[in-house]
C-alpha cells in the first residue's frame, strides 16, 4: 500500500514538472509577423557581371542596389509598395527596350525563444519605424525627381531620415542588436553621404532598398 502511494506521489511530481515545463516554454516564446511585402524592378545578373550591371544601372537613374533573391543575383532599379505601380513601370521601361522584372520582397514570420522572445515588439517597432523612413525616402525620390521640392528640402527629408534612424539604433541596447544596429548605421552613413552633396532621385532610391533589404533580411539579423 505504502509502495502504491509512494509511486502515486512520484507520478504527480513528474507531472507537475513536465506541466511546468511546458507552461514555461510557451511563456518564453513568440512569434513575429512584420507582414511587409514589396515589389522590386531588378535587372537578373550573375555574380561575375554583378558589378558592372549596378553601375550600369545607377548610371542610367536606378538605384542599383545589389540583392540576392533565392539564387539570383538582382540589381535594383526601384522599389514600389504595390504590384500595380511596379507594373506600370515595368510595362513602359520594357516599351523602351529595357530588360527589367518586378520581384516580390517581403519579410518572412519567425520565432524567438528563451530571453529572446522579449524583444519581439522591440523588433516589430524597429521595422516600423525603418519602413516608415524607407517611405519617405520613396515619396521623396519622386518629388524631386517631378522638381516638386528643392534641393534643401530633399537633403532636410534625409537628414531627418538620418536622425530618426540614429536615434532608433541608439535605444536599441545589447548584444540582440548587434547585427540590426549595424544595418541601422550602414544606412546612416549612406544617408550621411549622399546628404553632403548635390542629391539626385536614384540616391535616395537606394537608401530606401537599403532599408528595405534590412527588413526583407530581419529575420536573419534577429537570429
Amino acid at each position: 500500500m505504502q509502495r502504491a502511494a509512494a509511486g502515486i506521489a512520484l507520478a504527480a511530481v513528474l507531472i507537475s514538472i513536465f506541466a511546468f515545463t511546458a507552461w514555461w516554454s510557451v511563456r518564453d516564446y513568440a512569434r513575429v509577423e512584420l507582414s511587409k511585402t514589396y515589389y522590386l524592378l531588378v535587372r537578373e545578373c550573375d555574380e561575375e557581371t554583378s558589378v558592372s550591371v549596378s553601375t550600369q544601372v545607377y548610371l542610367s537613374g536606378g538605384a542599383g542596389y545589389l540583392i540576392k533573391k533565392g539564387r539570383q543575383e538582382c540589381v535594383v532599379l526601384s522599389c514600389y509598395y504595390t504590384e500595380r505601380d511596379a507594373e506600370l513601370v515595368r510595362r513602359n521601361l520594357t516599351d523602351k527596350g529595357l530588360a527589367v522584372q518586378t520581384v516580390e520582397y517581403a519579410s518572412v514570420d519567425f520565432e524567438l525563444s528563451g530571453n529572446a522572445a522579449a524583444y519581439a515588439q522591440s523588433i516589430v517597432s524597429n521595422v516600423e519605424t525603418a519602413d516608415s523612413n524607407a517611405r519617405l525616402l520613396f515619396d521623396t525620390a519622386n518629388k524631386l525627381e517631378r522638381t516638386e521640392i528643392s534641393q534643401e528640402e530633399a537633403r532636410a527629408a534625409v537628414r531627418g531620415a538620418v536622425a530618426s534612424l540614429g536615434g532608433l539604433r541608439k535605444s536599441n541596447e545589447g548584444a540582440f542588436f548587434e547585427r540590426w544596429n549595424a544595418a541601422l548605421a550602414s544606412a546612416e552613413r549612406k544617408g550621411r553621404e549622399i546628404a553632403s552633396g548635390i542629391l539626385f532621385a536614384k540616391d535616395l532610391r537606394y537608401l530606401q532598398v537599403q532599408l528595405t533589404a534590412a527588413i526583407v533580411n530581419a529575420d536573419s539579423l534577429f537570429a
